[in-house]
């Protein structure tokens, strides 16, 4: 039997763009405020209770999680940071935001990546949704320093609830 995933958002970010910091010889990569690495590099950012945003339109399903996932190299010239990860869904497409790393005192949000998330059967008592067409987003370029193109695929995630949580 095996264990059943831990509740969260689950992310590997970028295989390629991980393997490149790791390859730097001033790469580093930090992870804090209720984010971990897993196996394999995957991100997992924690679920938030009850968090609807007060913009959510009638229709819309949006998840909050917590945790802060940066990466930096290139003596400061390359800083990428990954906050509070919100997941938004309407009419079947998903958008992920994160806080705006060039904004962090008025908080706005970034969208990063949008995907269609198709909800998954578990043998738990957790909700599972998995995402294989993660797509960085136009306003999510400039946060790699406009290496990647709008549209560049990004690795798959997953997000995993407790059966009992309920979204907006």
């Amino acid at each position: 039997m095996t264990d059943a995933p831990r509740p969260g958002l689950h992310w590997g970010i970028k295989t390629s763009f991980l393997e490149y910091i790791s390859r730097m010889p001033d790469g580093r990569a930090s992870i804090t405020d209720g984010a971990t690495f897993l196996e394999g590099n995957v991100a997992a950012f924690e679920p938030l209770p009850d968090a609807v945003p007060a913009d959510a339109s009638p229709g819309e399903r949006t998840w909050a999680f917590r945790g802060d996932v940066r990466f930096a190299g290139h003596h400061g010239m390359l800083y990428v940071r990954i906050a509070d990860p919100r997941v938004t869904v309407r009419e079947g497409r998903a958008v992920l935001t994160v806080l705006d790393p060039e904004e962090p005192d008025t908080r706005p949000r970034l969208p990063l990546v949008q995907f269609t998330l198709v909800q998954q059967d578990l043998d738990a008592d957790l909700d599972a949704w998995l995402a294989t067409d993660v797509a960085l987003t136009p306003e999510g370029t400039g946060l790699f320093n406009d290496v990647y193109e709008a549209g560049e695929m990004f690795e798959p995630l997953a997000i995993f609830l407790p059966t009992t949580t309920q979204a907006a």
